[in-house]
């Protein structure tokens, strides 16, 4: 806002200036003609000054409109000098062919394409492209404008002077409203905006000073003078709130691909083709004809030295390309990391040799199998699932199950991102993955630690569990011992077998749960385990007066897991919950729910009425050894362990809600081969009932 009344704030000045001075003819023309060179070395200034902010092409771009700037300074002092020293100004001397070349540098800088990047690769191709076409305006102005002012009895240029400089205007105005329309998402649209008000200005304006120059009432000082300043007060505008360039991508930036040499050559054809056929178009002028023929053939050759000098150039760009891919392809072959290259129908298209070393394929193998064929049979759909997650969001990071050629597998870290066309289709996927066997190594080894730390607590219930029944035994065989024929004997009895059955079943599911976990994952009905867990758990909860609802979905909820792993999982969740539920009022409730999800997940949520946890920690509580709890009470490993399991079974663990109390939902991926398995197990059950 601050430019713009400045700019407004300079019209007006002049405007007034102008007008006070309108009877002292002298001064008027000192007065206007200061005033007119101003916004143009303006612009020059700030680009000077600003220069070391871009790179590239950008830099390439502000450089010519820069000189544009200067030169029009050039033609203008040029008239001055004619209007003020010589007392005859006139728009067709030497000055006009600097003034007219400077106003169509902003046109020429446009091939630049600045919104496009840096494309610091392409700048030496790029700047020979613009001086072609600098070429080709120098020889437009030089045949048609000043030759006819050198050749004695040619007929006025005038209208020529004024037709040739409103069609660059013209064609300033489309340049710049359609950089802006297509750069619109961009940084660089504002930029164009201005610079398009400023051409705007200048063209709307252009018709008035013609008018006003065919009928010789043009004075410097004047309101017509608006067209030039303007126009340079936007330029002005535009140069000081231009982006800097972005630097961040350089080092490994790929190079741009180069503009056709096509480009470069329409201004070298050109020239000969409108100079000699203008010859031949119009009648002889013995004079005039043998200086337009010199010009046209000393351009001529000046253009096939650019030709010359653009595919120079282009080679050179060429040769750093291919240095930079092979530079970029020896990285990807040397890494450790595994790199394949996808087309959008799932065929490999290209894998590094990490890659084929660890599955024990060939390349030609390779070519003939799909990303899918190479998982863990039964993660299938999970490859649909990625390609479609890559295209919806750009991204997709998980770990996913590769199978060797040897029929054995690993896990690995994948990250997949599409790449796409001019169209905006999706041509290749790129995966880059890591093999995280060594990674769940450990992990299991923390798993185990965990494990540990949390039986401590466990032993602690149990051991009071297992007491009661072992005094109720004590006491009935006292009993027995008394009266073995009283008939209280056999409720005794009953009662014996329903103790020692309830604690045989706890040291069942206590050596079961802490059996150490394998890597092996089989088919299991998420309410099943919970229920495990939970009966596990429910006696010594509701000692501490913490009452568990459990709300099991209707049917079974099939998974395709490590059951030691997620039922650590589940523990670990009632054991953080049972801690906030004790260190709050130590009464309270924890609802465990179990249901199927509408995007084809399993779901458990876990809710407690403890106090919750609070807001600066809510985007912690998954690192590793980050606790709430006092010293000595908690390694801070249990969440960020179930985090870590949820996620190697393609599933999720989440804080959810924001409300009272804590809850958490872990999600994992259904399996049909999980139902099936269960359905024959129930099956199995059901017979062995009726039997």
């Amino acid at each position: 806002m601050a430019y713009t009344s400045i700019g407004l704030a300079y019209l007006i000045l002049y405007a007034v200036g102008g007008w006070a001075l309108s009877g002292h003819p002298l001064a008027l023309a000192l007065f206007g003609n200061s005033g007119l060179v101003l916004p143009p070395l303006a612009v020059s200034v700030i680009v000077f000054i600003r220069r070391r902010e871009w790179v590239g092409c950008q830099r390439l771009f502000w450089d010519v409109l820069a000189i544009g700037m200067a030169l029009w300074v050039v033609g203008h002092l040029g008239w001055a000098f004619g209007e003020i020293v010589l007392k005859q100004p006139s728009w067709l001397q030497w000055h006009t062919l600097f003034s007219l070349c400077g106003g169509t540098c902003p046109l020429i800088a446009l091939l630049a394409r600045p919104h496009l990047g840096t494309r610091s690769e392409a700048a030496p191709t790029v700047s020979v492209d613009l001086a072609s076409y600098g070429l080709l305006a120098g020889f437009i102005y030089t045949y048609f404008v000043m030759i006819p002012v050198v050749v004695p009895g040619s007929a006025p240029v005038q209208d020529t002077l004024l037709t040739l400089a409103q069609t660059n205007r013209l064609l300033l105005l489309l340049g710049t409203v359609g950089a802006a329309w297509i750069a619109r998402d961009t940084p660089w649209g504002r930029t164009y905006i201005r610079l398009a008000l400023g051409a705007g200005f200048g063209f709307v304006g252009r018709f008035a000073v013609n008018i006003a120059i065919e009928r010789g009432e043009y004075q410097s000082g004047s309101l017509y003078d608006l067209t030039w300043i303007a126009p340079a007060l936007c330029y002005a505008w535009a140069a000081i709130t231009a982006p800097p360039s972005s630097r961040e991508d350089q080092p490994i930036e790929m190079p741009a691909p180069a503009a056709p040499v096509l480009l470069a050559a329409v201004p070298v054809f050109l020239i000969p083709l409108i100079g000699y056929g203008w010859l031949f178009a119009r009648p002889a002028d013995p004079t005039g004809d043998s200086v337009r023929m010199l010009v046209t053939s000393l351009l001529t050759v000046g253009g096939l030295g650019l030709l010359t000098l653009r595919l120079v150039a282009q080679g050179g760009e060429l040769q750093r390309a291919d240095a930079r891919l092979k530079l970029l392809a020896a990285a990807t072959e040397q890494t450790k990391d595994l790199i394949l290259i996808t087309r959008a129908d799932g065929q490999f298209a290209h894998a590094n040799d990490s890659f084929l070393r660890i599955m024990g394929y060939s390349r030609s193998e390779l070519t003939s199998l799909s990303f899918t064929d190479l998982m863990e049979r039964g993660f299938e759909k999970l490859g649909l699932h990625i390609s479609a997650a890559a295209a919806e969001h750009g991204v997709w990071r998980g770990t996913i199950v590769r199978r060797r050629r040897d029929g054995s597998t690993f896990p690995v870290s994948c990250t997949v991102v599409p790449l796409k066309d001019a169209d905006e289709r999706i041509t290749y996927f790129v995966g880059v993955e890591r093999d995280i066997t060594d990674e769940l190594r450990l992990r299991d080894q923390l798993v185990q630690s965990e494990r540990l730390s949390a039986m401590g607590e466990v032993v602690a219930g149990v051991a009071h569990e297992i007491n009661n029944p072992l005094q109720t035994i004590v006491g009935c065989v006292e009993l027995m011992m008394d009266s073995p024929t009283d008939p209280s004997t056999r409720r005794d009895l009953e009662l014996l077998g329903r103790e020692a059955a309830r604690a045989g079943q706890i040291v069942r599911n206590l050596l079961s749960f802490v059996r150490r976990s394998t890597p092996n994952r089989v088919a299991a009905d998420l309410n099943e385990i919970v229920k495990t867990v939970v009966e596990l758990r429910r006696y010594h909860l509701q000692q501490r007066d913490i009452i568990v609802l459990l709300r099991s979905h209707q049917t079974p909820l099939p998974v395709l897991v490590n059951r030691d792993e997620v039922q650590q999982v589940i523990m670990n969740l009632l054991l953080n919950a049972e801690h906030a539920i004790n260190g709050d009022s130590g009464r309270g409730t924890i609802t465990i729910s179990t249901f199927a999800a509408a995007t084809g997940q399993q779901v458990l949520q876990l809710e407690d009425d403890g106090p919750g946890i609070p807001t600066e920690v809510r985007g912690r509580i998954f690192e590793p050894f980050f606790t709430t709890k006092e010293v000595g009470e908690g390694t801070g490993l249990g969440l960020s362990i179930s985090h870590g399991i949820a996620a190697a079974h393609g599933g999720s663990l989440e804080l959810c809600g924001d409300g009272p109390g804590a809850c958490f939902r872990l999600t994992l991926p259904a399996h049909a081969g999980a139902q099936a398995s269960i359905d024959q197990r129930i099956d199995r059950s059901t017979d062995q009932l009726t039997r």
